[in-house]
């Protein structure tokens, strides 16, 4: 067999499975056994089929088996086993990939004696940091550490590939990770390796130990890394989760717990944020950071003093003009858009550290979940032996996960040893200020476990989305697969009314809209949901997602409670506008003016809607009315303007578009509908002029412009310019420009 065929042969396998088609299941994974060659894969398959067989003659004998629906979800899960067992089988002599290469690196190793051989390492490097420092040798140190870490490496490396996991290896795990034999950090590897191993095959052993590991392990990291992980995996592989009585039982006893529930809150709503990274990666990367260094230099010429010396900048609230000065450049509100996404928990830093995953230290895969620890060789090397204070600040930066923190110790050692030194008393008087404000706070379990989880989601981001062969793997973070209230065995808790409202909340804002109206159409059916804000909160996700027939429906349902709203008024009229219901919306938006009759934007949208319906002298009045109004902005005079054009009144048209050159910066647009007015009025050299200001706003760009012209068409032909002469035109704007070019 192929690669592909061996692969398509795997997909439809799991595929009958997964659609209860169990004949056609043996069929396919019987090709696969007999490809293989192996007895006890054969044996086992016979014993499916055997026991499958019996079920359907006793169910066609009409005999009673209140165990049916029991042994028959065994043979299905023993079958998803068998047909992953056949496909890894058949693929590890010759697949190049990281997960075979390990099995055949590991193949006749146990996990036992690579655990005691850490051990053993461990203890060594004990007894040669704890000797007297007259006699301490760092190279020896050094060593003992390396080997120390290639065997954690090692043992993650067992755990990740092994499949299915043994009974053997299960309760090994199940002691290294829930007792203390191991270095905190060394469990944590442990999880992840289970988690990753699950991740490429499903191994309900594996799912097991992670559940496990959350409510035996009695250190915070080993307990949140694996309930994060394991409600991972149990909305990746739903449809395996929800019939299993192992792991229904496992979550039921996970209840009592006193911080459970808050725990899959926390991990809910941090899932829920890492959608939006790109977002914010991009928002950071291309406006908050460039807007702040642009103005750099203009800062260090306001805040030098008369002898040219710098100004301390801890020193700006003691002068007034200089702050002002921060307040007026855009400063001050960009620096406090950073803040708000770093404390709302955005990944903000991944723009930052996204180019720092290139060290080798991020050619090893195990390193990418490694907590960070300043007693790692990364760190010493990098940062300094002496400097462990450095390390300890960069272990306590509150806004970095793991992978950034030992980005930034591996950029440091590229550093020379003054820059070095510098930053290291800089950070060190910051960790001064940190651990003095920490002090004066109460201790705060909840703000801590929440951190853990928050550093923790944005290392799983930084693995699947930046690791060099991160193809190989299953996509984990990608959209879909991260809305939690999906997860149906911890649906009694994922959706809960407060974190549905937080979900719904969070997805409205980053333009999920889809999510939004999933989380809020949950909130609708539960029963102690009184709130009526709930169909306007559906309703305005439907109107962002472009559905207006289904927004309008859940609109008028609040209506009928509360039809005085004007707000809830205005998003009806604007569906109906945006349905070409224009008698239907100026309807409602005369409704809504009646209770606010001062509002300009209102008056001016009926306006627009009156132009919609050609009715442009009664939006003229419109406009004039919302100009009377407004006394400062003057938002009604293109209207105006172009009102006036489309009128024929050209003398008052030409009056507003000076006055928009004098008060106001005429755009394109501007330019272009005045070129229209002195088209019309027979004055073609001043239009051709004005069209071409318009041609240079838009970047030279001729498509462009022959575009917007071509779509006043009908208008300029009922302003008496000819087909011909519209035809020309464009040419003759354009002219100058193309020649240039």
């Amino acid at each position: 067999m192929t690669k592909l065929e061996i692969e398509n042969i795997h997909r439809l396998a799991n595929k009958s499975i997964d659609d209860a088609e169990v004949k056609d299941a043996f069929g396919h994974i019987s090709s696969l056994v007999n490809e293989l060659g192996r007895g006890n894969l054969n044996d086992e398959l016979e014993r499916l089929n055997m026991s499958y067989t019996f079920m359907l003659k006793y169910l066609e004998q009409g005999v009673m088996d209140p165990q049916r629906d029991e042994i028959l979800t065994s043979i299905r899960q023993s079958l998803y086993t068998l047909n992953d067992t056949c496909y890894i089988g058949l693929m590890e002599p010759s697949s190049p990939e990281v997960f075979y290469a390990r099995r055949r690196e590991l193949a006749n190793t146990s996990l036992v004696s690579i655990v005691e051989e850490y051990r053993v390492a461990v203890k060594e490097m004990s007894l040669a940091q704890n000797v007297p420092d007259q006699q301490r040798d760092s190279h020896v140190i050094l060593s003992r550490l390396h080997q120390a870490e290639e065997l954690e490496t090692k043992l993650f490396n067992r755990v990740w590939s092994s499949f299915p996991i043994s009974s053997d290896d299960s309760g090994s795990l199940k002691l290294c990770i829930t007792g203390d034999i191991l270095p905190v950090h060394t469990r944590c590897l442990l999880v992840a390796a289970l988690f990753l191993g699950l991740m490429k095959f499903y191994d309900e052993g594996k799912l097991l130990i992670l559940l496990e590991a959350y409510s035996l392990s009695d250190d915070p990291q080993v307990q949140l890394r694996a309930l994060t992980c394991a409600m991972l995996a149990l909305l990746a592989y739903k449809k395996r989760t929800s019939t299993s009585k192992a792991i229904q039982t496992r979550l039921a006893a996970m209840q009592d717990a006193s911080d459970f529930n808050q725990d899959v809150w926390s991990i809910q709503v941090q899932l829920a944020r890492s959608r939006n990274t790109e977002n914010v990666k991009n928002r950071v990367r291309n406006d908050l950071i460039p807007n702040i260094m642009k103005v750099r230099p203009d800062i260090i010429d306001k805040l030098k003093d008369k002898d040219s010396q710098i100004i301390d900048l801890s020193d700006i609230e003691a002068n007034p003009d200089w702050q002002q000065w921060l307040d007026q450049s855009g400063i001050t509100r960009k620096i406090e858009e950073f803040n708000a996404m770093q404390i709302e928990g955005s990944d903000v830093f991944i723009a930052t550290f996204a180019h720092l995953k290139s060290f080798p230290f991020f050619k090893t895969l195990s390193n990418w979940f490694l907590p960070f620890y300043p007693a790692h060789s990364a760190v010493v090397e990098n940062v300094g032996a002496g400097k462990m204070a450095l390390a300890e600040v960069i272990q306590h930066a509150p806004y970095l996960c793991n992978s950034d923190k030992y980005s930034f110790c591996l950029s440091l050692g590229a550093l020379p040893e003054s820059q070095r030194t510098m930053m290291s008393a800089q950070l060190e008087e910051q960790e001064a200020a940190i651990n003095e404000a920490r002090q004066a706070e109460l201790p705060d379990d909840r703000r801590r476990r929440v951190t853990i989880i928050n550093a923790f989601v944005q290392d799983l981001y930084r693995f699947f989305k930046l690791f060099s062969r991160r193809r190989e793997f299953f996509p984990v973070m990608d959209d879909p697969r991260l809305d939690m209230t999906d997860c149906l065995p911890l649906s009694h808790v994922t959706r809960n009314p407060q974190v549905l409202e937080l979900l719904g909340t969070i997805y409205f804002k980053n333009a999920f809209y889809d999510d939004a109206i999933k989380c809020y159409t949950r909130l609708e059916g539960m029963d102690d949901v009184t709130d009526d804000h709930i169909y306007q909160k559906i309703g305005f996700a439907y109107q962002n997602a472009q559905n207006y027939d289904k927004a309008l429906t859940y609109y008028q349902r609040y209506e009928l409670l509360h039809e005085d709203d004007a707000w809830n008024i205005r998003h009806m009229a604007a569906c109906h506008r945006a349905l070409g219901r224009y008698d239907m919306a100026l309807e409602y938006y005369r409704r809504a003016e009646a209770m606010i009759p001062e509002n300009v934007s209102l008056t001016l949208t009926i306006g627009h809607v009156l132009l919609e319906q050609n009715r442009t002298s009664d939006a003229l009045q419109q406009y004039f009315k919302a100009d009377l109004m407004e006394k400062a902005k003057h938002r009604a005079w293109r209207p105006i303007a172009w009102c006036s054009f489309l009128l024929s009144d050209y003398d008052r048209a030409l009056d507003y578009y000076d006055r928009i050159s004098r008060e106001d910066t005429p755009t394109a647009q501007d330019l272009l509908n005045l070129g229209h007015v002195h088209l019309c009025q027979g004055h073609t050299q001043e239009a051709i002029a004005t069209y071409r200001e318009s041609l240079r706003l838009m970047d030279g760009n001729c498509k462009k412009f022959r575009a917007a012209f071509k779509g006043d068409a009908l208008e300029l032909r009922l302003h008496g310019v000819t087909a011909v002469d519209q035809a020309l035109i464009p040419d003759a704007v354009c002219a100058t420009a193309q020649e240039r070019q």
